[in-house]
């Protein structure tokens, strides 16, 4: 099954596709969340044959949701009914830092959107390194 990996910010989206069969993550442009999201995502979707949005919630270090969890939680709804997909929500506490910190040492000036395709990649890479995600 092939699934899109999202890293939700309420500026910019990230994007990463995966394969649950094997289990590859590649990041792909990050989104401008903005009034054309909803068909660029489901640009993406038909071109890509997604089945499944997998979004990372943020939550605190205590497992407590905050204000962005609430937003998350109301997008991932959203896209449900926009794009007419099945939606799964993940733990993504430190994807973004992370992520900064994976890209560190690529001696080029790190942009927003590298650290927010980045993060996605994280969030599906951790998904499809789940043990309940074996095949």
């Amino acid at each position: 099954m092939r699934i899109l990996g999202i890293d939700l910010g309420k500026k910019r989206i990230g994007v990463a596709l995966g394969d649950t069969e094997n289990k590859v993550v590649v990041g792909l442009q990050t989104l401008a969340n903005d009034v054309d999201l909803w068909e660029n995502l489901q640009e993406v979707i038909n071109r890509e044959n997604i089945e499944k949005l997998i979004i990372g919630l943020p939550t605190t270090m205590s497992g407590h949701s905050g204000e962005q969890a609430d937003y998350t939680k109301v997008w991932g709804d959203r896209a449900k009914e926009k794009l007419n997909i099945n939606i799964e929500f993940v733990d993504e506490r430190l994807s973004s830092k992370m992520a900064r910190d994976s890209l560190a040492n690529m001696n080029k000036p790190l942009t927003k959107e590298d650290i927010d395709q980045a993060a996605a990649v994280l969030i599906l890479q951790g998904y499809l390194d789940r043990p309940e995600n074996s095949i």
